[in-house]
């Protein structure tokens, strides 16, 4: 079954930037632990996914309008 994106809640702008400065991307150190690594990875994907959501639903909001 396919993904339908249409479902998907709508993502404020504020939100969206709130997690990007509290989960910024980022190359670990040497010291860094490996569950560290994996627990803040998991952070910054969900922050990607919403971000790729995000972007969609702008794309869809554009494209609506240039077609009306």
């Amino acid at each position: 079954m396919a993904e339908d994106q249409t479902r998907f809640p709508y993502i404020p702008k504020d939100l969206i930037e709130a997690l990007d400065k509290r989960f910024p991307e980022r190359t670990p150190s040497l010291k860094t632990s490996l569950d560290e690594i994996r627990w803040k990875g998991g952070e910054r994907a969900v922050v990607r996914f919403l971000l790729e959501q995000y972007d969609r639903q702008n794309e869809t909001v554009i494209n609506q309008k240039v077609l009306t």
